[in-house]
């Protein structure tokens, strides 16, 4: 299983084994906002990971490109993009030959892409909820997204988002500094890998940096050696930003985003691994020595277990080497949810020789010695980062997760009703089980856009519970909940966790449990065994 915030692994008839009637349907409340189809114009970079049915079978599979959107619901011929399956050879620069797009008052929308796949006509297609522009005077620089093609062709699922890519920056020369990265999903076998770390470009060139990867439970890190050369897709550079890059051995093909984000996607000849994920500005704010951090942190992370999936869930207080006030949940495969408040011999580090790298380790209550919990961390400015699990049973060498994730600072509380309010885009992507049982697993992905208001919630969703019987999404869904502090400020520093349930319309409640990072972002995963699922997601204002 791949990293969950944005992708996983899924499929089968799970509208009756995971989600079992529990009430009528209703319809969606209609839309209300500001935008429309001016809301989404410019050109955007985008990414989806997840899974595909085709003439050739069941494979995972990543996205990533870029299409220009008029402003008037047509996207314009040029935009182009790359694939790549796990095991398998990527399919490069396929053109976007044109398409259409949708944009409802609340920001939800649809996205069509016609394409040119091999010489093959067909066509991709998307839900997606802006993130950004609400004030409906300007484009949306941001939104989440879900593939949700379904054709003659072929079907494929998978989360995502897209951001406004700045054309100014498509020339190698604005890619300069050190990027931190996270490379996600997995390697040619294929099992399940991720790469996080930071690399230092300078002229085209990459000149060094570090990384720390854990490729099918085995961890590994060391210095990435220079010589690796961005080079420009003469064709699609400038009206896409897109080039190719190889970074530690493995070849990338890229999209600029702007001088401060680079999205890449593996570039395999013939096979290799299905890796995917952004390289993002690493600025002067980072904390260059231990005792200059004190913040209070959120993090998820999320991706595999012997068992199978595994998400968790933390947040902690650091001042200094010292850290305290350690909440954490974890969803072990669906089998064990575990709460656990507060952890001993905790402490934090950085990596004097590698800015922005650090380990954070605690020993949870009730954990057994020989298994701390351990973290590699690498941050791009004070309050944010990328992240991976590196916990290791010491007594065995057993590596216990592939999972990785974002790391943030928490600020704006103590959260209540009174500043978490408004309306949110919510994406929540994992597995869930296939005829009741946890050794059989399919693939979920749900976007939706709610309003929030003294902590209860209402909207849409779209959901595809992806299964070789089931190929096509279920859309504008009637979606409520409501979010439950017990008896805290929402920020989880005094042991007192936030929930969150999420109706469906016609199904049953599914129990969340949330880490809120600010007013405007929070991670949650689900933390009730008996709905069948290992997701997580964000819940992320619309601004």
């Amino acid at each position: 299983m791949k990293r969950l915030l944005f992708a996983v692994v899924a499929c089968s008839a799970l509208w009756i084994s995971a989600c079992s009637s529990g009430s009528s349907s209703t319809p969606p409340p209609p839309p209300a906002g500001n935008f429309s189809l001016s809301s989404l114009t410019g050109t955007y970079a985008f990414t989806t990971s997840g899974e595909v049915f085709s003439n050739a079978g069941e494979a995972n599979l990543t996205r990533t490109g870029s299409f220009t959107a008029d402003g008037k619901g047509d996207i314009n011929a040029g935009g182009v993009y790359d694939t790549v399956i796990a095991g398998g050879a990527s399919n490069q620069a396929i053109p976007i030959t044109g398409g259409s797009y949708t944009v409802n008052a609340d920001g939800r929308g649809t996205l069509t892409l016609n394409v040119n796949a091999s010489g093959v006509a067909t066509s991709i297609n998307f839900g997606f909820v802006l993130t950004s522009g609400s004030s409906g005077t300007s484009p949306a620089t941001s939104g989440l997204m879900i593939d949700e093609t379904s054709n003659a062709s072929q079907a494929s699922t998978g989360s995502g988002n897209f951001v406004m890519q700045t054309a100014a920056d498509f020339q190698i020369s604005n890619i300069s500094g050190t990027y931190v990265f996270d490379f996600s999903g997995l390697d040619a076998s294929p099992a399940p890998l991720s790469i996080v770390g930071e690399v230092t470009v300078s002229n085209g060139l990459t000149t060094g940096g570090f990384e720390d990867s854990n490729d099918n439970f085995a961890l590994g890190s060391g210095p990435i050696g220079g010589g690796g050369s961005f080079i420009a897709d003469p064709v699609n550079m400038a009206t896409a930003g897109r080039g190719t890059v190889t970074i530690a051995g493995q070849p990338f093909a890229f999209y600029i985003v702007d001088s401060n984000r680079v999205r890449l996607i593996s570039s395999n000849a013939v096979s290799g691994p299905m890796l995917s994920g952004d390289a993002v500005f690493q600025d002067n704010t980072i904390p260059t020595n231990v005792s200059s951090i004190n913040s209070s942190f959120a993090f998820l992370v999320a991706g595999s277990t012997a068992n199978g999936g595994v998400t968790r869930l933390c947040r902690f207080t650091a001042d200094g080497s010292s850290v305290t006030k350690v909440l954490l949940d974890t969803n072990n495969a669906g089998t064990q949810f575990i709460p656990t408040n507060g952890a001993t011999n905790a402490s934090i580090s950085l990596d004097s020789a590698n800015p922005g790298r650090g380990i954070l380790t605690f020993l949870e209550q009730g954990q057994s010695s020989n298994v701390p919990s351990s973290f590699v961390f690498y941050l791009n400015s004070a309050s944010q980062g990328v992240i991976q699990q590196t916990t290791t049973n010491t007594a065995t060498g057993a590596v216990i997760a592939v999972a990785d994730g974002s790391i943030d600072a928490q600020s704006g509380g103590p959260f209540s009703s009174s500043n978490i309010t408004g309306t949110y885009a919510m994406n929540w992507s994992g597995l869930v089980t296939a005829g009741g049982s946890f050794a059989n697993t399919d693939e979920e992905d749900q976007l939706a856009q709610v309003k929030v208001s003294s902590l209860s919630f209402s909207g849409t969703s779209d959901i595809f519970q992806f299964t070789s019987a089931t190929l096509t999404p279920k859309t504008d869904i009637a979606t409520s909940g409501n979010i439950t502090f017990n008896g805290g400020d929402g920020t989880g520093d005094d042991g007192n966790r936030v929930n969150m349930n999420v109706t469906l319309s016609g199904q049953n409640a599914i129990e969340m449990v949330v880490y809120i990072v600010s007013p405007q972002l929070a991670f949650f995963a689900d933390q009730n065994n008996s709905s069948g699922r290992v997701v997580a997601g964000v819940l992320e204002a619309q601004q």
